[in-house]
Order: C-alpha cells, then structure tokens, then sequence
C-alpha cells in the first residue's frame, strides 16, 4: 500500500515527540540499573514501572500509525509486549512467581518496601493490569499471541498476589485506619484477578490441545483464591471455590485417563497393522 509524502511527513513529525519520550525513558531505566541503592528491590519496582510506561507510548506509537498511515506498525507492539514481559520478570524477582505461595510468606520482604506504600502499590498494579489489557487490545482478538496474553495475565496476577500484605491487612483492616480504602479495593482486585486468570486458562485448555499444564495452572489459581477466603473466614465464598476446584479436577482426571485409554488403543492398532503385515 502507498502511503503519500504529506502523510509520512506528518507521522514523522508526531511520532518524534513520543520517540523521545521512548529514549527518556529508556535512559531512567539505565541510570536506576547502574544505580547502587540501599533497597534493590525498591530499584527493581521503579525499572519495571518505567517499562510498563514504555509499553504504553510504543501503544501510542502503533494509534499513531494506524490514524495517519492507515495500517497497524505490529513491530511497536512487539517491542512494547517484550518490554512488558521484561517488567513482569523483574517483578517476579523482587516478590516471587509461585502461584499457591503461603500468603504471609512475604511479610518480611514487603516490610523492607514501607515506603513503597499500599496507595503506589495499587497504582502500581492497576497500571501494569491496563497496560496488559491496552496492548492485547492492539493486537486483537485474533493475534498470533492471544495465548501469550493468558500466560501474561497470569503471571501479573501472582504478582498482584504476592505484593500485597495479608498480614496488615488484618492488623489494619478497619476504615479509620490510614489506607484502609486502597487495601480494601487492591485485595479486591486479587481476588478478582484469581478468577480471570483461571477462567482463561481454562479458556485455553479446552480450546487448544487440552494441555495439562493449563489445567493445572487454572486449579492453582482457584487453590491460591480458596487460602484468601479462608483466611478472612469467607465461608460462602470458600465453599464456592471449593465446588469448583473439585469439579474441574474431576473434569481434568476423566479427561487424562480419555486421553490415556485413546492412546492405548492408537498403540494397540499399530500393533495389529504391523503385526498384520507380517
């Protein structure tokens, strides 16, 4: 497709200001990784936040193209989608990516990150959520990396999970209590974000190759959503959880031992053919 001198020029013009805004962002990142910092996990959170804003001018990038040029430049995506996945990896550094992980396993790594209050906490995540939800939108329904969205979803939820405090939660969970408001409502996104991030996985496993791994990940993430309400005594909640876990576990178990006796009698007739053939 042509694309005339006027329009090039324009997308030249307005795509300088965001490229810049790239390259400012890009040289923050540098000086924080060779910064020596008391608390190398607060440095951590800052590097990725500035990755996730990366991801959302590479966005503006491809909106740029699409409006001015007439077709979508998927190479800011792809750029924009490894920067995210390099801001979910370092996140994982600082709080762990293990899905079931006790939940007041990291009290003592999120008490070294006071001043990383639960107000930027929630900020913080909500902004990773958007971005997440801002690129796949990009990409549309039918992309090659619907699935990768899944796995990126999930794993932005365990961190989700893993940042947040249970254990003062309990100490402050009363509405006089200063950030009563922002617990109350990033818990809420936990429990939240559990449940999306299972039900596509599950999504996945039933519209792919019914890949056990899948499966697996989206029993954990119901497991992970069971120990919350437990924890705060959520018993109606709890029982529902409960129901479902052990429903798709059995879905899962008939499902390995259809795929097992399909197996068996694919073998057993190969068998036959080469044994006929004898």
């Amino acid at each position: 497709m042509a694309i005339d001198k006027e329009k090039k020029e324009k997308f030249a013009e307005e795509s300088s200001y965001l490229k810049r805004k790239i390259d400012e962002m890009n040289q923050k990142i540098k000086y924080l990784e060779s910064k020596k910092d008391e608390n190398e996990n607060l440095n951590k959170i800052r590097i990725a936040s500035h990755y996730i804003d990366v991801v959302s001018i590479y966005c503006a990038m491809t909106d740029l193209s699409i409006s001015l040029l007439g077709y979508k430049n998927e190479t800011y995506l792809d750029i924009g989608r490894k920067c995210l996945y390099k801001s979910i990896i370092i996140l994982e550094g600082v709080v762990s990516n293990i899905i079931d992980m006790p939940l007041g396993e990291n009290y003592e790594l999120l008490m070294s990150l006071d001043s990383f209050t639960d107000t930027e906490r929630l900020k913080l995540i909500k902004k990773i959520g958007y971005t997440i939800s801002l690129l796949e939108a990009r990409y549309g329904k039918n992309s090659k990396w619907k699935y990768s969205f899944t796995e990126m979803e999930g794993r932005y939820t365990v961190i989700a999970k893993n940042f947040f405090d249970f254990r003062t939660y309990q100490e402050k969970n009363e509405p006089g209590i200063e950030g009563f408001d922002d617990r109350y409502d990033y818990l809420f996104l936990v429990k939240d974000f559990l449940i999306d991030a299972s039900n596509r996985y599950r999504e996945k496993y039933e519209l792919t190759n019914q890949g056990a791994e899948d499966m697996k990940k989206a029993i954990d993430y119901l497991r992970a959503l069971k120990k919350i309400h437990i924890l705060f005594n959520e018993k109606d909640e709890m029982q529902n959880v409960s129901k479902r876990i052990e429903l798709w576990s059995q879905k899962f178990e008939a499902d390995l031992k259809a795929k097992e006796k399909k197996m068996k009698l694919k073998a057993h007739e190969a068998l036959r053919k080469k044994t006929k053939k004898w």
